[in-house]
């Protein structure tokens, strides 16, 4: 089952705090049981694009080949940009949960550590991924269909 988070309408998957999520299989996904509630949180959907991917990939040493299978967007006050993602490895079929943003401020004034993206001017969030129900909702569609 999905628990709620500390942020208001928003909902992890597993893991301890403080983790990054890389190696979710699809079945534990499609597995897990759905609160009910509508609340989207301003986040909308995304275009898949070459670009998102490099803004939402964390720059590591590791050589994953993502796809990203669901990606959404929430634009907040001050031009602050979020990203949720779940990508998917094309050569283990795990998925990452990750969330991104614009700047590195936004993750470190929550107390948060930032990692540079391939982008280079985006930053992931070093902890497990919360995001509304309709992600989650979203994604196991996508995972079963």
């Amino acid at each position: 089952m999905i628990k709620a988070s500390s942020i208001q309408n928003e909902y992890y998957f597993g893991d301890l705090p403080g983790s990054l999520q890389y190696k979710k299989t699809p079945q534990e996904i499609i597995d897990c049981e759905l609160q009910n509630n509508d609340e989207d949180c301003g986040f909308t959907f995304c275009e898949h694009s070459a670009e998102n991917l490099r803004r939402i990939t964390p720059y590591t040493k590791r050589n994953e080949d993502w796809k990203i299978i669901l990606m959404m967007q929430a634009e907040r006050e001050g031009d602050e940009i979020w990203l949720k993602a779940a990508l998917q490895d094309r050569k283990t079929g795990n998925v990452a949960l990750l969330t991104s943003t614009n700047c590195k401020n936004n993750l470190e004034r929550r107390g948060a550590r930032a990692v540079k993206t391939v982008d280079g001017t985006w930053f992931v969030g070093h902890y497990r991924m919360a995001a509304p129900v309709i992600f989650w909702r979203e994604l196991k569609n996508r995972l079963m269909y």
